[in-house]
């Protein structure tokens, strides 16, 4: 029998059924195969995107080869599911001949260990939990996918709140529900279990184009500088980020010649220091120190256990630390100890996430061994949007081989993403976050680049790492009807409400209400409410 696929990347290949959808980056549906007779779902005219196969020792899905599950696969991302120990080598040796590299390995949550297993041995598939009929405590349920080579979960539909659903994609893993496909989209989910694929397709294409069910994270670039009024990578940048109800913080950290992590992100302290240049990782921390900055003269340099110490007080807004060791100086190692201790000195925030640049040896599967339980973010930098399906499989696949190993995420320049690529990147649980160029120190480039903004914050993405968050933090990020519908109260970052007149929609017996936000080049996105009934 020939293998499936020609090679890893033609496995990546697939038409995956996409009907003309609005609603931007809407919930995949996903099938779940519970006798033969379900397999005949693939070939249907309106297949599913994702489909789970319960994967028996004898490499048989519900009695049927692997092998013909698998070649029905054309048009739909699978989703292995492993329930015994004995599957993994046969699986392991399956995929190894076949040049399976595009599915998700799934175990259920008390067997997580197996899907550990699973993983390491096959390092390219994506990773998912199932934790139906319980789970950990939501805060600590990224923790524990990403040290058992997780990026999604499946979660019970009383446990998949809004709030819960945000709180995992906030920390980079994906979620999955089932029940009641409306409210399950409109509380921002990654992927719907349903027996219903033509309605659930019938509901996406109900809603005006830009419809957003899911609420993506704001995150403070360097922290949030407000427009200049803080220096970049200072405690209180980050703090700043934190009052304001960012959804994380980034910073850069590096090294000083006598080896003190420290928040910095230039390679000398050209244009930050009223100082000779230096390179920074050529000065003590004492000479840093005692340097002030040139917009700021009441602030210096800061050390990562000092922010992170300050950081604990604000356990909310998770700080993205990118390792970021100048390639010269070869100190991950180092640099990746340090702060795995200073993350568990019992003083320091533990809600982190790590990303790291493309550029650095050892990469990013050396950091997921040192410090197994941190989420993780692959960093890349670069030119040309993926605009076709081919394009997007061919980011996918190289994205896929570079972060293999670990659970990470794909932390890309926004003049690397586009809205297909988003398209095809969740339906392999892939988390995506842009970081854009309109940085605060060139202020024209907030104009030069004001229209791709808007095009690339509607694209689909999960999280928006910006230098301009003030542009963004007056948007509304939820809607609740009242008694007195059309009339609906809208929910903003930091806490406050107003309410306002949406638009009514009907779909089946749900009423779901619609409210639109201008952008500030010209275009604009709804926010939809969870349905109310009649």
């Amino acid at each position: 029998m020939k293998p499936l696929y020609q090679s890893i990347r033609a496995s990546f290949s697939k038409d995956i059924y996409m009907p003309v959808c609005p609603v931007v980056a809407a919930p995949t549906v996903v099938w779940e195969v519970k006798c033969a007779d379900d397999l005949s779902a693939l070939t249907c005219p309106t297949p599913p995107q994702n489909v789970i196969l319960r994967v028996s020792p004898d490499l048989t899905v519900e009695g049927k080869p692997l092998y013909d599950a698998l070649a029905l696969c054309s048009r739909t991302v699978p989703i292995l599911y492993i329930d015994d120990e004995a599957t993994v080598a046969p699986l392991t040796e399956f995929c190894d001949l076949n040049h399976v590299g595009d599915a998700i390995l799934c175990t259920a949550f008390e067997k997580k260990e197996l899907l550990a297993k699973a993983y390491d041995l096959m390092p390219m598939l994506r990773g998912m939990l199932d934790c139906r009929g319980g789970s950990p405590e939501i805060e600590k349920l990224p923790s524990v996918c990403v040290s058992n080579g997780a990026t999604s979960v499946i979660l019970d539909p009383e446990v998949a709140t809004a709030a819960a659903v945000h709180s995992l994609q906030q920390r980079f893993i994906h979620t999955v529900t089932y029940g009641h496909f409306g409210k399950a989209a409109a509380r921002g989910v990654n992927g719907i279990i349903t027996a219903d694929l033509a309605g659930a397709y019938a509901f996406l294409t109900s809603f005006p184009e830009g419809t957003n069910f899911r609420r993506r994270a704001l995150i403070a670039h360097k922290g949030f500088q407000n427009n200049g009024k803080y220096s970049e990578n200072t405690i209180t940048s980050v703090v700043a980020a934190a009052e304001h109800h960012f959804e994380g913080a980034e910073i850069d950290v590096k090294l000083t010649v006598d080896n003190v992590p420290v928040v910095m992100h230039n390679t000398n302290t050209k244009g930050l220091f009223d100082c000779e240049v230096a390179v920074t990782e050529e000065s003590t921390y004492e000479f840093l120190s005692s340097l002030r900055r040139i917009e700021h003269p009441n602030e210096t340099i800061d050390t990562f256990a000092d922010l992170m110490h300050k950081m604990k007080e604000y356990p909310d807004t998770p700080v993205l630390i990118e390792i970021k060791p100048s390639a010269k100086y070869h100190k991950v190692e180092l640099l990746t100890a340090l702060t795995d201790e200073i993350l568990r000195d019992g003083l320091s925030q533990e809600n982190c996430i790590c990303i790291m640049g493309g550029t650095l040896d050892p990469g990013l599967r050396y950091v997921h061994k040192r410090i197994p339980d941190l989420p993780l973010g692959w960093c890349e930098s670069g030119s040309g949007v993926p605009t076709t399906k081919e394009e997007s499989e061919d980011l996918l696949y190289r994205v896929a081989r570079l972060s293999e190993g670990c659970a990470a995420s794909y932390n890309c320049e926004d003049v690397h993403c586009s809205r297909i690529f988003n398209e095809y990147a969740k339906f392999r649980m892939l988390h995506v976050f842009v970081w854009s160029r309109s940085w605060t120190l060139s202020p024209s480039k907030w104009e030069e680049n004001g229209p791709s903004n808007d095009k690339t914050y509607l694209s689909g993405f999960d999280a928006w790492t910006t230098d301009h968050g003030e542009y963004f933090l007056g948007y509304p990020i939820a809607l609740e009807p009242t008694e007195n519908a059309p009339e609906c109260i809208l929910h903003f970052r930091d806490g406050h409400t107003e309410t306002a007149l949406c638009e009514e929609l009907r779909v089946g017996d749900d009423k779901y209400y619609l409210y639109k936000i201008e952008l500030h080049f010209g275009d604009s996105y709804y926010i939809c409410s969870e349905p109310k009934g009649e």
